[in-house]
């Protein structure tokens, strides 16, 4: 495979087929192509819609009483539904997933966006496929403000928030066309766009079919994840081995490829975002282990803590002769990094009584000085 962590975005007109309720069968076909990419060594979040519909298709029957229901309320019967779908046609490759629901606070908070980033790196290494979906049941209040939008855009954050090679909208079109398929037989489909611009943007129209997402959202979500490092492919999810033949690199649907080298971008942010409150110093199998062998930096090699940074910063590490090794985002505070340096990874909710994680810097999040 050419990519290795992807995000894939089912839409509520691909799960639904078109009809009013979850089509089992169609999301078995994606579930089986999932599963397919976990065995060839890849990662797989899935971001899902269709909690709206299969909160409609349950109440059904009840009239006026479902009519004055909330969004929220609706998304809320039919998230537990999606749920269990998902879980039973995973389980039948012996496959766990995990439900995450985000909002945009969760993105915005500098702990959330830890916290989540966190909790998402966890279930992928451990071998988990999180079905990950906006929490309707907060995010969708009067005032819009905290809401992500749909789930077009949240795939894109996703993608930046775990790292994500490739980021894939699956849909019930087969990509971007120079025209409205709908309305124009003779429309063409668009195989690649270098640069989201406002011609580009203009080709994307409004809204259609059962969710709340058209081709305009999803180009906002390829503009997002392309500018954070992430390829990006649109794409019928109702052609066989579609998210398969995305994941290795082949023409299917529009490819947006992202403008710069993910790693390079982020590196690049890491140390255009050093603070000058504070640095790390570790010892001689620390530094090396960071030198050499590419490792993640744990508490028990951290020899001081100078000056004050907090969680989430990018922090700079020096050796003990005061020689820079490498800069990186860290885990815990300079308070609480005093307190466990030189502990144990395994020892640090008993000193701290929680834990972020086994690292002080992951090594996804180091770059070497």
């Amino acid at each position: 495979m050419r990519y290795r962590r992807i995000v894939a975005k089912f839409g509520t007109s691909l799960l639904t087929a078109g009809s009013d309720r979850l089509d089992l069968e169609a999301m078995s076909r994606l579930v089986g192509q999932v599963v397919r990419l976990r065995q060839a060594g890849c990662q797989v979040a899935v971001v899902s819609s269709g909690a709206q519909a299969a909160g409609r298709h349950r109440l059904r029957g009840r009239g006026e009483t479902v009519r004055a229901l909330s969004r929220q309320a609706i998304a809320s019967v039919g998230q537990s539904h999606l749920m269990q779908s998902w879980d039973e046609l995973f389980d039948w490759h012996d496959t766990v997933v995990a439900q995450v629901l985000l909002t945009r606070r969760d993105l915005s908070d500098r702990l959330a966006y830890l916290n989540a980033r966190n909790t998402l790196r966890d279930l992928l290494d451990a071998g988990t496929v999180p079905i990950i979906n906006e929490n309707d049941a907060v995010a969708l209040d009067e005032v819009l403000a905290t809401r992500i939008g749909e789930n077009d855009s949240l795939s894109a954050y996703v993608a930046n928030l775990i790292d994500a090679d490739l980021l894939v909208i699956l849909t019930d079109v087969a990509g971007l066309y120079d025209s409205d398929p709908r309305t124009n037989p003779g429309a063409q489909l668009i195989r690649r766009v270098e640069r989201i611009d406002a011609r580009v943007e203009a080709l994307g129209g409004g809204a259609h079919g059962p969710g709340t997402g058209g081709m305009a959202t999803k180009l906002r979500a390829a503009h997002i994840a392309t500018q954070a490092g992430v390829d990006v492919v649109i794409c019928s999810g109702r052609e066989p081995e579609a998210l398969i033949a995305a994941a290795r690199g082949e023409t299917t649907g529009t490819y947006f490829p992202a403008p710069g080298d993910r790693l390079e971008s982020r590196k690049r942010w890491i140390l255009g975002n050093i603070t000058r409150g504070g640095w790390i110093t570790v010892d001689a199998g620390a530094a090396e282990a960071l030198r050499a062998r590419g490792r993640s930096l744990l508490p028990a090699g951290v020899a001081a803590v100078s000056g004050s940074f907090q969680r989430g910063d990018s922090v700079e590490v020096r050796d003990l002769e005061g020689n820079r090794v490498a800069a990186g985002l860290v885990n815990y505070s300079s308070e609480e990094l005093e307190r466990i340096r030189g502990v144990r990874s395994d020892r640090i909710a008993e000193v701290l009584g929680y834990s972020y994680g086994e690292e002080v810097v992951h090594r996804d999040n180091l770059v070497l000085l």
